[in-house]
């Protein structure tokens, strides 16, 4: 019983490290040797755990070799499109210009109920309301609306808005996150001279961040009393 907690141990810090160095990516927009590697892992990673026969070192250069393949694969798929198109396919048109395309739902094995059941997630009523559907390499489908159906913007109304960009979180829970301080150009100096000017360490921040004007937008950690 040790020995299996002990290897359950030593594969779950593996395969988290592998899994990091494959990227980050959420679970519905995995591609297809993504997929493939993550269960490929699973499997490894499963039966040196059960079996004492197979040596632990084995099963983990199955691990580090199969981890290594796929970010292999990805850097070759960044540079060569021909193998990014032979391996993860392309976009399929499934409406175009508000009218079924059979050929793309044929070709993607996908029925127009799923069609449907996606258009209604989307949060529109009817097909009446849509234009274009198109089912990314992700496996995602984009739902794309008639202009009759678009929410109108500042612009249809011919007002001029400030670009502002999303707020750069550079630290929640009093931890740093270095991309985003890296974007907007702070140092860890500087945090911790908002911090002092607020009368506040590292523990008692929950979020520090920054819009593109340079605001800081500061949210204090709640103490229970």
């Amino acid at each position: 019983m040790t020995v299996i907690l002990i290897r359950t141990v030593i594969f779950y810090i593996a395969l988290t490290l592998i899994m990091r160095l494959m990227g980050k990516r959420q679970i519905g927009e995995i591609q297809l040797s993504e997929f493939v590697a993550a269960v490929m892992l699973s499997e490894l990673a499963a039966l040196p755990i059960t079996d004492r026969d197979i040596p632990l070192f084995h099963g983990l250069v199955s691990l580090v070799a199969l981890g290594s393949l796929e970010v292999i694969t990805a850097f070759a798929c960044r540079k060569l499109p021909r193998l990014r198109k032979t391996l993860f396919g392309e976009p399929i048109v499934l409406v175009a210009g508000g009218k079924i395309i059979d050929k793309g739902l044929d070709k993607a094995r996908i029925t127009l109920d799923e069609v449907l059941a996606v258009i209604r997630t989307e949060g529109y009523k009817s097909f009446d309301d849509v234009y274009y559907v198109i089912l990314e390499q992700t496996g995602k489908i984009s739902v794309l609306p008639k202009a009759a159906s678009t929410p109108l913007t500042p612009k249809d109304s011919n007002i001029t808005a400030e670009e502002t960009g999303p707020d750069m979180t550079v630290m929640i829970e009093g931890v740093e996150i270095e991309s985003f301080m890296e974007r907007t150009g702070k140092t860890k100096a500087d945090i911790a001279k908002i911090l002092s000017e607020n009368k506040l360490s590292k523990k008692d921040c929950m979020i520090l961040a920054f819009d593109e004007n340079g605001t800081v937008k500061l949210t204090k950690k709640e103490t229970g009393k």
